[in-house]
């Protein structure tokens, strides 16, 4: 029986109930995170992915075991329209979190919110954090932003499908707010 977090309040959108995907778990040699992100739609073409906010909330499958990764930018090309084009490496191992930080997770997912209205966000550059967590074999990533607006994205898949990009049930195409609450309850991101 798949145990589900679902986030949101009365009268929010939310996406319907998940479902277990068994087997992302042990399909990449023991890996979690992959050596790149995948990027998928990119309409600046500059490597951040998609622009689009969210237009529902999830409704995730609990975390069992988690795990967290760095990515840095690299340099990848030019973008068409000009400018740098970037991809988002690992930066070393994934790191496992401990149960009470796993729980912590659970909640700060609930957390998480749709954006409303135009942000105005810093126009630094910094890392992005993965953070995968496994539910019966299920893998789901979910890419937070170390700058800027600190934007959230979800993968059904960390190493096929691109944050932000549609994927299984449960989880949901596009930006989602909450980043930097869910780093700082991680205690991960910027100065940590």
């Amino acid at each position: 029986m798949a145990t589900a977090l679902v986030t949101g309040g009365c009268g929010t959108p939310t996406a319907a109930g998940p479902s277990v995907h068994a087997g992302e778990a042990s399909s990449h040699a023991g890996e979690v995170c992959p050596p790149r992100l995948p990027i998928g739609e990119d309409p600046g073409g500059h490597g951040f992915g998609t622009e689009s906010a969210a237009q529902e909330l999830p409704s995730l499958l609990n975390p069992e075991t988690a795990w967290v990764c760095r990515y840095d930018t690299m340099m990848a090309g030019r973008a068409p329209g000009g400018g740098a084009r970037y991809s988002w490496d690992r930066a070393g191992p994934a790191r496992l979190l401990d149960a009470a930080t796993t729980a912590e997770l659970a909640d700060a997912v609930d957390d998480l919110t749709l954006l409303e209205g135009e942000q105005a966000c810093t126009a630094d550059l910094g890392p992005r954090w993965m953070i995968v967590y496994d539910h019966g074999g299920d893998l789901t990533g979910m890419v937070v932003d170390d700058y800027g607006c600190h934007d959230v994205r979800l993968t059904d898949e960390p190493f096929s499908t691109a944050p932000g990009a549609s994927g299984q049930e449960g989880t949901v195409e596009g930006i989602l707010g909450g980043g930097a609450d869910l780093l700082d309850r991680l205690g991960l991101g910027s100065g940590k």
